[in-house]
């Protein structure tokens, strides 16, 4: 009998354990650390300035959620081989959240007509509104606005604003490590962004008579 031969046979047998218990280890770790995060998307009015012959004459009317992910999506953070780690979602349906903040940019700019007045009304598509994180934070907001004329029905201004940003930020804080509340600021700050494009455009204050 070769002992050697046996000792050697017991010694691969124990190290193939050892790997499979820690790769089942690892993989209940990364299933573990999965989770869901539903996050509130907000319009903040500090620092409008309200055009100077501006009415409560433009209303939202629809909003139309286009992204590849619709829903609550908005993105996640990832792990080293792509998979989510921490998906992050808004509070509500993506199109209710733009409604809403386009409704408070409105507002705060004194444009905000009330429901089923005024003479412009918003048909607003959501192109892009999305985050995610692997190393570095990606935030990313596109809306197609068009102002329609209440009492013809037809288009009168049609424009696509974007607002793309990221932040390397902490290279540590990845993965499991990475922070839901600094991508959620990211994103937030980027749908601000994008609305503020589209109600301080000249061209669109023009055609809502408020300058």
């Amino acid at each position: 009998m070769n002992t050697h031969a046996t000792a050697d046979s017991q010694t691969e047998g124990t190290a193939g354990m050892r790997k499979a218990a820690l790769g089942a280890l690892i993989a209940a770790s990364l299933l573990g650390a999965c989770s869901t995060h539903q996050v509130p998307m907000t319009y903040s009015p500090a620092a409008v300035q309200k055009p100077p012959l501006a009415k409560p004459e433009v209303e939202v009317l629809t909003v139309t959620d286009a992204r590849k992910y619709t829903g609550k999506h908005l993105g996640a953070i990832r792990g080293g081989y792509g998979n989510a780690l921490k998906t992050i979602e808004a509070s509500g349906p993506v199109k209710d959240v733009v409604h809403k903040a386009f409704e408070d940019a409105l507002k705060a700019r004194g444009l905000l007509a009330a429901s089923n007045g005024g003479s412009y009304g918003l048909d607003i598509t959501v192109e892009k509104l999305d985050c995610s994180q692997l190393v570095r934070k990606e935030a990313h907001a596109r809306f197609r606005v068009a102002v329609l004329d209440k009492n013809t029905g037809q288009p009168v201004y049609s424009k696509v604003v974007e607002d793309n940003r990221e932040d390397t930020g902490n290279p540590f804080a990845t993965g499991v490590f990475g922070s839901v509340d600094e991508l959620t600021k990211l994103t937030n700050d980027s749908m601000q962004a994008a609305i503020d494009q589209a109600l301080d455009n000249p061209a669109f204050l023009t055609v809502v008579r408020a300058r």
